[in-house]
This record gives structure tokens, sequence and C-alpha cells, in this order.
């Protein structure tokens, strides 16, 4: 995994946590709602006394069954928000557990490859350098003593292969 990926994935538990915390808020605002429907539902029904109740022709839950059947409605409506964002959490929950234990494995193997890819560098770079300059002494060579400017080329072919080859092997390793 690439630092880019690692500080994707960051950015992407970010997010997932910060949305998290919106449904919360939302949770702990309808809540609240429906705590205040409830209270006005109460009105409705325990305003009268139960005397009141008994011997009235007329039930204040009549007089006000629009209101009440409005208030019902809504809180139902609430109520199934509710579950429907409680789901949406543990689903977000379950997703931001994963990419912790991703994200904490991974920034071990990150480091490790962050310095194994230094000194990649630092040892093709040498390496390149030394070529540089056996390549240099080869060249002036070839017009002298062929033969060795040819066993030259061949040693510092086979030097170039071992580099690409150590480049290759910490590239997949990365």
């Amino acid at each position: 995994m690439r630092l880019d990926d690692y500080n994707t994935l960051k950015e992407m538990l970010s997010e997932f946590r910060r949305e998290v915390t919106e449904i919360e808020e939302e949770l702990y605002s309808d809540t609240e709602r429906i705590r205040d429907m409830d209270a006005r539902l109460r009105v409705f029904t325990d305003a009268e006394p139960e005397d009141f109740k008994v011997f009235s022709p007329r039930k204040m839950e009549a007089v006000h069954r629009e209101e009440i059947k409005r208030i019902r409605q809504e809180k139902s409506v609430c109520e199934n928000r509710g579950r429907e964002l409680k789901e949406k959490k543990e689903f977000l929950i379950k997703y931001i557990e994963k990419l912790e234990k991703i994200l904490k494995c991974r920034k071990k193997d990150i480091i490790k490859g962050d310095e194994a890819e230094r000194e990649l560098q630092d040892t093709v770079i040498h390496d390149l350098d030394q070529l540089v300059h056996k390549i240099e002494q080869s060249s002036s060579q070839i017009v002298g003593n062929p033969v060795q400017a040819k066993q030259d080329f061949a040693v510092i072919g086979q030097s170039l292969k071992e580099n690409v080859d150590k480049m290759r092997d910490t590239v997949w390793l990365i």
C-alpha cells in the first residue's frame, strides 16, 4: 500500500466518522421531536378529568381528531426515519472498525516500504554512478583493447540487470 492510498483511506475514515456524528445529531433531534409529539398527544387525551370523560357526550379525542391523526403520522415518520438512521449508523460503524484495523496494520508496512524505497534509491544511484564510470573507462579501451572493452560491457550489462531486478523486487514489496 502506498502512502497516497493510506492517506485516502484515512480521509474516508474521517468522512465516515463525520457522517456518524451527523446521524447521531439527527437521531437526537428526532428523539426530541417524538417526545414533544408524545407530550402533545397526552394533552389531548389527558386534558379532561376522568369524571368529565365518563359523563360528557363529546370526547376531546373526537374534537381534535385531525390534529391527533396528524401528530401520530408525523411521529410514525420520525420513528421510521430513526430506524433507517440507526441501520445506516451501524453500517458505517462496521466499516469504520474495518478501516481502523486496516490502517493500523498498514501504517507499519508503509513506513517499512518508504525506508526500503529510499534505500533502493540510494543503492541504485550509487550503482548507476559506478556503471557510468565503468562505461567511460571501457569506451576509452574500445580502440586499444577491444576484448577487454567487450568483457567490461558484459559486466556492465549484468550489473544493470541486477539493479533492475532489485528495483522490481522492491516495487512489488511496496
